[in-house]
């Protein structure tokens, strides 16, 4: 029996249809945050615990998903976000060894990072772009432009404010968005987006500043089906669904944050849109119902592809 994968489950990949489009989630692994109470702060830190416990979830170590979506629109392959990465300063050396895990899950999948055509970023924090390039700063995708919006990358990248920086983790953030955004920047493969931007045929760019400066949702349309990939919105499939206003503990500025989330809640529930979820239980595909004053998550069934040994041994 093969070992136990770095990401702690059997497939690190699903596949979909959305309408014409074929979409693939790749994990990049597990984010181990500690206490709720701590990353989702409000005033009342024990009303966390009890809606943790209510749904059968710890209270002291936070899971968070990286699911990376790859959208094959039959011309291009648009991939959303890049997980944090193998450098074992800044990446994989920093989260963990069940993180970093996107390129080789990806291979896994069938797809070359080298036919990536675009990767699309929602913000430009670590666990969204440290997966661009590798320990030496060599980019990971050598075919792709980066799609980001000019707010958040300006701001990332801008290494005058490390020293004003909180910490060594949040000056982190800028070192790390610099490294990887960089190399891209300077042979000229940015795209700048912002609110309205239609970065290929069907999937079109909804400003969301709040989580960061320059906050990006992606709208994914094809033949009149509609999903929102949405990045760092919401963090978590119960607490920032029935508390917007809890937020998270990275949130840039946390009013505008919970404003965005109440926004695109009501969005993509009124308008029955899916949702493909970064932070999510895995895939992170599902829809949102109005439950009481918040919303309920209700994940999609996906038909999981077998690893190839479970499949050998049904064969026989």
């Amino acid at each position: 029996m093969s070992s136990t994968p770095p990401t702690e489950r059997p497939v690190p990949y699903v596949r979909f249809p959305h309408g014409s489009f074929e979409c693939t989630v790749v994990s990049d692994g597990i984010l181990e945050m500690g206490a709720a109470r701590v990353n989702f702060p409000t005033a009342n830190p024990e009303d966390i615990d009890a809606l943790l416990t209510v749904h059968y979830l710890p209270t002291e170590n936070v899971r968070l998903n990286q699911n990376v979506l790859i959208v094959n629109t039959g011309d291009q392959l648009i991939q959303f976000d890049s997980g944090v990465g193998i450098d074992p300063e800044l990446g994989r050396g920093f989260f963990g060894p069940k993180t970093g895990q996107a390129i080789p899950n990806l291979r896994a999948s069938g797809i070359d990072p080298a036919d990536i055509d675009i990767v699309a970023i929602t913000h430009t924090h670590p666990d969204h772009v440290w997966g661009l390039v590798d320990a030496e700063g060599t980019p990971l995708y050598p075919n792709a432009s980066i799609a980001v919006s000019r707010e958040d990358f300006e701001y990332w990248t801008d290494l005058s404010r490390i020293d004003s920086a909180p910490n060594e983790h949040m000056k982190d953030h800028f070192r790390g968005a610099h490294k990887n955004l960089m190399p891209y920047a300077d042979s000229g493969r940015i795209i700048w987006v912002r609110d309205g931007s239609e970065i290929a045929p069907g999937i079109t760019a909804v400003a969301t500043p709040g989580h960061s400066p320059g906050h990006i949702v992606y709208k994914v349309e094809s033949d009149g089906d509609t999903m929102i990939t949405w990045g760092d919105l919401c963090h978590h499939q119960v607490l920032l669904l029935q508390h917007p206003e809890w937020g998270f503990q990275f949130d840039y500025e946390q009013k505008a944050a919970t404003a965005q989330r109440w926004r695109i809640y009501d969005l993509v529930e009124s308008n029955r849109y899916s949702v493909l979820a970064y932070h999510f239980p895995f895939p992170g595909l599902g829809h949102l119902k109005k439950d009481g004053g918040g919303y309920a998550w209700l994940p999609s069934e996906i038909e999981l592809r077998l690893p190839p040994e479970t499949i050998a041994l049904l064969a026989h």
